[in-house]
């Protein structure tokens, strides 16, 4: 009797073990075609210069998706709903929602556009044909992937997919590493009228602002059914070690670009040409292995950042923010139809097109980092699992930081 008690017992008890959460989501989601070509066109023009961007923005990254991942499993909610609820009764109830909704609608359409985009330089340069054609089949198919509920399948296989891109950028780097004495020099912030630019690409290609409502809420649901304490401790675990994989990807194309381009005074036009890097470490199939890494980032990235904004717009809205609700399919579907007509009737370079999507992420950063920071303080401000004050200022700095270069940017185009 004893025996059938504890397996009862064992059964109803959650499961405490160590779980796997969205840090790796949140990782594929930011190595797409804006961190490939945005890397590689650092490392091409600036060589090892722009290294402290990597450094600067993954513990920037690792800080503030540490703050949305404490703030979904404090709160049980995402951080949208968060907002509502922190502002509600207030006069800047509709406003900041409002701020919300359009800071995030408008970044994730440019970045949307910028995921199409590299999805189809890898599929053309594959299969051929026409790019607007591609860029429709491209956006039907994420349409009938969200519509399904089947996200989170694709994902997981199309990550390995990325995976395999990442793993071959790192070897290449490895093997064409630049002297130490011009790899330390590049963590040594540099900043020009010339490199400002890219500066904020590179920000804006980690830090990305969609991803902090993503992890929040998938914060809350993976972690349910664990005690906060101890959910909290594997949210950072598999943040830090997540961001850092991802950042030593970044850190790696972009040295890959600097032996490849840089060093041999050799530019790229298109993103293809960057597959040239690879071929000292997969030879003859590496335009074709950068193909398929490209198409898959692209795609994984134009999944997530629809259900992304969902997420973000259906908790400012009130809308139930479920994979399954209509208005949820509603707005992502909304998403992906901005960026496949962007995507289609701009027909401009394709490295520009991401690089610029970068920026606009880079530039809207502070406006959702800070309310995200607001609300934090307000819905731990009585838990003893709050965040440390050394936490805090340092996220204070990373926003402060990332505003003062989105003002010099603005200033240096009105001039």
């Amino acid at each position: 009797m004893a025996s059938v008690m504890s397996d009862v017992e064992s059964v109803a008890r959650p499961s405490h073990r160590f779980r796997i959460g969205p840090g790796l989501l949140v990782t594929a989601a930011f190595i797409g075609p804006g961190t490939v070509v945005t890397a590689s066109r650092a490392g091409t023009l600036f060589g090892c210069e722009l290294l402290w961007t990597v450094l600067f923005a993954v513990a920037g990254t690792i800080i503030l998706q540490s703050l949305a991942a404490r703030l979904g499993i404090l709160t049980g909610t995402g951080l949208s709903e968060s907002i509502r609820d922190t502002l509600r009764g207030s006069r800047w109830l509709r406003p900041m929602l409002a701020l919300v909704i359009v800071a995030i609608g408008l970044g994730n359409a440019a970045y949307q556009t910028g995921n199409l985009t590299g999805a189809v330089v890898g599929v053309s340069a594959l299969l051929g044909g026409s790019r607007q054609l591609w860029t429709l089949a491209i956006g039907v198919f994420t349409i009938v992937v969200i519509g399904a509920g089947r996200d989170r399948l694709l994902q997981t296989v199309l990550v390995s997919l990325v995976g395999f891109l990442s793993a071959a950028f790192m070897v290449t780097a490895i093997k064409g590493m630049p002297s130490l004495d011009r790899v330390a020099a590049g963590f040594v912030p540099r900043i020009t009228p010339d490199n400002l630019t890219l500066v904020l690409a590179m920000i804006g290609t980690t830090i990305v602002p969609y991803n902090l409502f993503l992890h929040a809420s998938r914060s809350a649901s993976t972690w349910k059914d664990v005690p906060p304490e101890l959910a909290i401790k594997q949210a950072r675990f598999d943040t830090t070690v997540s961001i850092t994989l991802g950042g030593l990807v970044t850190g790696a194309i972009l040295l890959t670009a600097c032996g490849a381009f840089f060093d041999q005074q050799i530019e790229w036009t298109t993103p293809d040409q960057i597959a040239v890097g690879l071929r000292p470490a997969l030879g003859s199939l590496s335009s074709q292995a950068f193909a398929i890494g490209m198409f898959c980032a692209g795609l994984t990235s134009a999944v997530t950042a629809p259900v992304a904004t969902a997420y973000a717009v259906c908790g400012c809205m009130g809308w139930p923010a479920h994979p399954a609700s209509k208005m949820f399919r509603a707005v992502a579907i909304s998403v992906i139809a901005v960026g496949v007509i962007a995507a289609t009737v701009l027909h401009g370079s394709p490295a520009a097109t991401i690089i610029v999507a970068q920026v606009a992420n880079g530039m809207l950063l502070p406006i959702v980092a800070t309310l995200m920071l607001i609300v934090v303080k307000k819905c731990t401000a009585n838990s003893p699992l709050a965040m440390s004050p050394w936490g805090v200022y340092a996220a204070w700095a990373i926003i402060s930081c990332v505003t003062a270069l989105g003002l010099w940017r603005i200033a240096a185009a009105v001039r």
